[in-house]
Order: C-alpha cells, then structure tokens, then sequence
C-alpha cells in the first residue's frame, strides 16, 4: 500500500471537515462553506487547499457543474466515506484455518449496514473483566437500547450511577453481573437496597490493532 504524503494542519482540518459535512450532511461542502468554516476570504484559498488534498491522494473531484468553484467543491468525492457512515472494500473471504482459494469481490462493506437501527450507542471499553468473552481493555462495544434481558446476556448496566459491562443473572432476591474473568468476583445487587438499571444489550466490538 502506498503511503500517501502527510497533510499540513490547515489542510488536514478541511479533510476533517468533508468528511463530516459528506456523513452527516448526505454531499461534500461547497467552496462558501469550507471559506466560512475556515475563515478564508477568497474562494481561491480553499482551491489551493483542495487542489494539496487531491494531489496528495487524499480526496477526488469530478466536475458536475457549469459554475467552476460550485463543480469543485460538491464533486468532492473520499473513498470510503459515504453519507451517514463508513464503507471499506469487501476483498471476499480469508480462511483462519486450512487456507482456502477466494476470488476477489468488487464489493463495500458498509459498517452501518452491520448495526442497523437508531436505537445503538458505543462505549469504550476500560479493564479487562470481559476478556474470556473475547472483550478487552480499549475495545468499543457496540449497544442496542433495552430496558429488559434475557438471563446471560451481555449488557451495560447502571449500579447506583456507575457504568459497567458484565453477563446478567437474575437470581431470586438479587441480580448479579458476571463478569468473563476468571479471576474476577461478581457484582451483587440487592434491587430492593440498590438502584440497578439495564441501559443496552451487546450487539458487537470493534477493535483497532
């Protein structure tokens, strides 16, 4: 993989800019918007800056538009950023054991795609009492919204206004969060003497090595 020349500051604050304006706006910024996000006067300014970007791999530019600074800001294009979330190539299937013979797919991997609904949220991981579940220090585990589980099921739960991951049991007169650590004791809690709440259910990691 080559590896693309590094970006100045200023160049790097704007790249950080299309790619939110591209995800949370549904298309690239145009030229006014990048000059008032940025405080730059002249619509030539932020040329010179996109120009940088897209020499240095960083961005494409098609032109769609009559208008010359209007077509090279919105034909604003960034591989794998897509509106509303991130894509990466999907390069088939690789085999953790006997090696097996693939073809390459012409296909995205869209990570949205993957936790669908609007009902998810992510917090990162701290300690390692999920370790023998394959959850570890730094992790982000990826939420669904529930107020209720099923016996054994990995959630975030709220002990009198502390935040933790654990397995859920619901035993007679207590609840315990187990951890997956063996060296580990459980949380027990009386909900008649302590405020226990279900905030998620695990519904996946992601993990950046």
């Amino acid at each position: 993989m080559v590896e693309r020349p590094p970006l100045t500051k200023k160049q790097q604050a704007i790249y950080n800019y299309i790619i939110k304006h591209i995800q949370t706006q549904g298309f690239p910024p145009a030229i006014r918007d990048i000059c008032s996000e940025f405080g730059i006067s002249s619509p030539n300014g932020v040329m010179c800056h996109l120009k940088a970007l897209e020499s240095k791999g960083y961005i494409h530019r098609v032109q769609k538009h009559k208008n010359k600074h209007r077509a090279q800001a919105r034909g604003i294009t960034i591989p794998g950023v897509t509106s509303g979330g991130f894509s990466l190539p999907l390069k088939g299937v690789v085999a953790a054991g006997k090696a097996i013979e693939t073809t390459e797919d012409d296909e995205r991997l869209e990570l949205r795609d993957l936790f669908s609904g609007d009902d998810l949220f992510v917090v990162k991981v701290r300690g390692n009492s999920m370790i023998d579940g394959h959850i570890a220090d730094g992790d982000y585990v990826v939420i669904r919204k529930k107020e209720t589980c099923e016996n054994g099921e990995k959630v975030v739960a709220m002990v009198d206004k502390a935040m933790t991951l654990k397995k859920y049991y619901k035993k007679k007169n207590e609840i315990q969060l187990q951890p997956m650590n063996s060296t580990m004791e459980p949380i027990v809690v009386d909900p008649s003497r302590e405020d226990v709440r279900i905030l998620g259910v695990l519904a996946g990691v992601i993990r950046k090595c």
